[in-house]
This record gives C-alpha cells, structure tokens and sequence, in this order.
C-alpha cells in the first residue's frame, strides 16, 4: 500500500499532501494539503478541482447531504484545474507573492509537521490501524 500522504519540499516550504488511501485522480479528486514553513508554522487548506465538485454535489443529491446537493462549500477552500504536486506547489507560490496566502489556508497550530523521522512510524500505525500489517 502507498502511503496515505506525500512529501514535498517547495521554494521555502514543504508540502504534506494528504491524498488518503485510493489513488489520486487528479482531475476528479479533492486532498488536504498541509504547508509548513522553516520556522515551523503550519497552515492547511483543502484542494478541489471542479469536476470532483460537481461528483460531491451529484453523490448529495441522492444522499440529501446540502439540501440535497443544492449547495457545496468547506472553508479553507481551493480549487484548481488539476490536481498534481505541481499545480498545488504552483498556486501555493503564487497565493504567497500575491500574499493572500491567509486568505486561503488557515493556520494550524495543532498539526504537526511530519518530519523525516516519524513519516514511516506514523505510516506503520495507520496502515495497522486498516489491518494490513
């Protein structure tokens, strides 16, 4: 089994992609995506593309979840034509020069970055915890 997130060192952050258990579509998929800085700040937003909307709001429809599919939101909310490590390293870089980076990810001061030593410990438990250890 792959991991359920992905590591990214950007310009002057590093990315943690939280893209779950399946494999990423990237034009139909959503992941949480996790920024930290060198001084340790996290900040968090959640990634979307516009197919992957409409997917949400059909699957409403038939469960009754936003008045059955008459709307979508979630804060912290970005969406993008595509969803690969670029795309997001890209908007990420472009949200910080246009600085309306706060503006989109919130800052998390319960997350912890995932460092290099924990990332294959933190996998073990989460992969015993779905029983395919």
């Amino acid at each position: 089994m792959d991991k359920p997130y992905t590591v990214v060192q950007c310009k002057d952050y590093k990315l943690t992609i939280y893209g779950g258990i399946g494999p990423l579509n990237p034009d139909n998929d959503n992941v949480d995506v996790q920024v930290t800085f060198p001084n340790g700040e996290n900040f968090s937003a959640v990634f979307f593309t516009l197919r992957n909307i409409e997917t949400l709001m059909q699957r409403y429809k038939k469960t009754g979840e936003c008045a059955a599919g008459m709307y979508f939101w979630t804060s912290d909310m970005m969406i993008v034509e595509k969803l690969t490590e670029k795309t997001i390293c890209e908007t990420v870089d472009s949200l910080l020069a246009e600085e309306a980076f706060g503006s989109v990810f919130s800052k998390d001061e319960s997350l912890p970055d995932i460092s290099p030593e924990t990332e294959d410990k933190l996998f073990k438990c989460f992969n015993e915890s779905l029983g395919n250890s």
